[in-house]
């Protein structure tokens, strides 16, 4: 039988949150599900395999006491306030069931008299706006599945913070963010974190057929954790400018290409994306170098894409 666990995090640090996270995800056995609820204080999150500067305008954020963080999956950039609710749903790989545990977030939603759909590769919807964003973590054994969910985030703080590429939104058909988002409050004035809370864990507890537990931890080891998330060099890297650059849009991301050439074959490479694959990037880095952009093969797929992109180049190599 299933056992299903609850976490809901009292601290608003996004280190912290996000050490928890890891914890949880490090910790959680066979047969079991946890629900971890937080939220952070005025924050960027970008995606794994995401330029930290082309992504946020680092000096307004930090001028004005906002943190910046990176996570451990792919996707894209986000913010955070405590206006927003953030999920995550934690499992064993036999476990791990995207649909249903996107449907439990619907159902949450209906629950409280509120429809919404989802679309795309990682967007629920009300009436075409997007209110929750999803990325996703698959390691050797365990997964989760987090995201937001947009109940009155700071719209005015999340346009000033975020740059996302024209590529972007001309994709989604829009002039700027703020023109495709939408919170919950602004469909039901009166809900609050509390009730939206208490319906995220109802519908879990409903479509997985089992009372909830609180799921214990040790303080201790999370503190000890906090400290790579909040470590400068992982949350923006190192700056990193080559002789070729390209960028391009596909159903699956953005992906921006930088390269060097040397005596035939890719001498250098780093690979920016928000492609929900987190393994996307370093693949391609450690897969591409020193190979001969002529001789590559485009396989039907991300780095397919990728190839290809490099290929249309047309390098006399």
């Amino acid at each position: 039988m299933t056992r299903l666990y609850a976490v809901a995090s009292d601290r608003f640090d996004v280190y912290y949150n996000q050490a928890l996270e890891k914890h949880l995800l490090d910790q959680v056995k066979k047969d079991e599900i946890i629900l971890y609820l937080w939220r952070n204080d005025r924050t960027v999150v970008i995606g794994r395999n995401q330029d930290a500067y082309s992504e946020c305008n680092t000096e307004t954020l930090s001028h004005e006491g906002g943190f910046l963080a990176r996570r451990i999956s792919g996707g894209g950039a986000v913010y955070h306030d405590r206006g927003n609710l953030n999920f995550t749903f934690v499992c064993k790989k036999d476990l791990f069931d995207i649909d249903r545990q996107d449907q439990i977030i619907l159902d949450a939603l209906d629950h409280l008299g509120i429809k919404a759909k989802k679309n795309g590769r990682n967007d629920l919807l009300i009436d075409g706006r997007k209110f929750s964003g999803h990325a996703y973590y698959r390691g050797k054994e365990n997964c989760f599945h987090h995201g937001t969910i947009m109940l009155e985030v700071n719209e005015e703080a999340l346009e000033k913070y975020l740059n996302v590429s024209m590529l972007k939104l001309r994709s989604k058909a829009v002039k700027s963010v703020r023109s495709r988002i939408v919170n919950l409050k602004q469909i039901r004035n009166d809900l609050d974190l509390d009730m939206l809370k208490e319906a995220m864990i109802f519908a879990f507890e409903r479509m997985c057929g089992s009372k909830i537990s609180e799921y214990p931890f040790d303080e201790t080891e999370i503190e000890k954790s906090r400290s790579f998330f909040a470590d400068k060099q992982w949350i923006y890297g190192s700056v990193i400018d080559m002789k070729y650059k390209i960028q391009a849009r596909f159903d699956w991301g953005t992906v921006r290409i930088l390269y060097e050439l040397n005596d035939g074959g890719i001498s250098d490479l780093k690979i920016y994306t928000d492609a929900l694959n987190q393994d996307l990037a370093e693949d391609l880095e450690e897969g591409l170098i020193g190979k001969r952009i002529c001789e590559l093969d485009i396989s039907d797929d991300e780095k397919g894409d990728v190839i290809r992109l490099l290929k249309e180049e047309n390098h006399e190599i």
